[in-house]
């Protein structure tokens, strides 16, 4: 196994860069936003006693195995199931990758 995480964070819209922020102050370099819309209709419907919003932010972190826990607990504080975010978060291990540098140095590719 790799020593990287994919950190997914899936929330309400127009709080996945509020999320970004909070992961970055918790030792994330950077991540992905991309905005969506739920599978289950264009109106807000009520799942568990949650209200599910059509519109999604979804942000993909890939840091070290060791920053995963610090990144999650720091955006699911703020940012979590019972928040406005309504935001779920999950991890999965990066067995393999390319381009992803952690130690602050941009790698000149041979052409």
């Amino acid at each position: 196994m790799g020593n990287k995480e994919l950190i997914i964070y899936i929330c309400n819209s127009g709080f996945g860069y509020d999320a970004m922020d909070v992961a970055r102050n918790a030792g994330a370099g950077g991540g992905t936003i991309l905005h969506g819309r739920s599978s289950l209709t264009s109106e807000h419907k009520t799942f568990f006693g949650v209200t599910i919003h059509p519109e999604k932010d979804l942000l993909l972190i890939v840091c070290l195995k060791e920053q995963k826990q610090a990144i999650m607990n720091a955006i699911n504080n703020q940012y979590g199931v019972t928040s406005k975010a309504g935001g779920v978060i999950f991890a999965v291990d990066v067995e393999d990758s390319l381009g992803i540098n952690f130690n602050g140095k941009k790698k000149e590719i041979d052409k």
